[in-house]
């Protein structure tokens, strides 16, 4: 089985996209991700005996902002325990899954069209594997509780039983699953890889988001796990409008 844990980012009226990344995990692997979390809280945190709830923007805030028990640290320690949460992401086998939507660019709730995009790429990928090893996996979603779980359990039940608008679901375990992200070391790190992706359309910073981007899933070469809605995706050069304006260019001449 693998397990897909879901957070979003630029959920603030103010921000101008909304992000929601997903990190595919097989089964087996979430123990030794947890526990690479486990350790980086003891090398900061020595003296804490309670799981910290590592988080991208208490990490990020500006120094008359942060809160317990980050205050502890220096601002060079902070962002260094950041690149060290990345590091973990990049040097894992999690398969990224991410959809950075321009609020402008679509009508409606921009949670629900990124939920089905990952939801979908994230059955394809289960099927992929099964074409390509011959090995049957199901999937299961887990996602951070927020206050979009009551519109997110409607959704996700329309498309478990009628499906979204690709197609039908065909690889899935289960019905989604919503938990705290102070519970699980996963949902953790998936607030890192929205906050990566966020960074990257929301204001250009993208050298986080670089640190992971080897870990987006491809299939056959191309990128799949990554998806940019705007308003003028022509004039963008992001891997996602990249690889899709590739994808539909005719075939050059031998």
């Amino acid at each position: 089985m693998y397990i897909v844990y879901l957070d979003e980012s630029g959920t603030h009226t103010q921000a101008r996209y909304f992000v929601l990344a997903g990190l595919a995990v097989f089964e087996r692997e979430t123990y030794f991700l947890a526990q690479s979390l486990d350790q980086l809280q003891s090398r900061y945190f020595p003296s804490e005996t309670n799981p910290i709830e590592f988080h991208a923007s208490s990490l990020r805030a500006p120094d008359e902002r942060i809160l317990p028990p980050f205050d502890k640290l220096t601002k060079e320690q902070r962002w260094t325990l950041i690149r060290d949460i990345y590091e973990v992401i990049a040097g894992s086998r999690i398969r990224l899954f991410g959809v950075a939507i321009e609020k402008a660019s679509v009508d409606g709730d921009p949670y629900e069209r990124a939920f089905e995009e990952i939801v979908n790429r994230f059955d394809r990928m289960l099927a992929s594997i099964y074409r390509d090893s011959g090995d049957p996996q199901r999937g299961l979603v887990v996602i951070a509780e927020s206050s979009y779980r009551e519109n997110l359990e409607i959704l996700a039940s329309r498309i478990w039983s009628q499906g979204h608008r690709w197609g039908e679901l065909h690889n899935m375990a289960d019905i989604p699953y919503f938990a705290p992200a102070k519970s699980t070391r996963l949902l953790q790190l998936a607030d890192f890889a929205a906050n990566a992706i966020y960074g990257r359309y929301e204001s250009g910073f993208a050298k986080d988001f670089d640190k992971i981007a080897t870990r987006i899933h491809q299939e056959e070469g191309r990128l799949h796990g990554l998806v940019h809605r705007a308003r003028d995706r022509e004039g963008c050069y992001c891997p996602a409008c990249v690889a899709r304006r590739a994808l539909h260019r005719p075939e050059e001449d031998s």
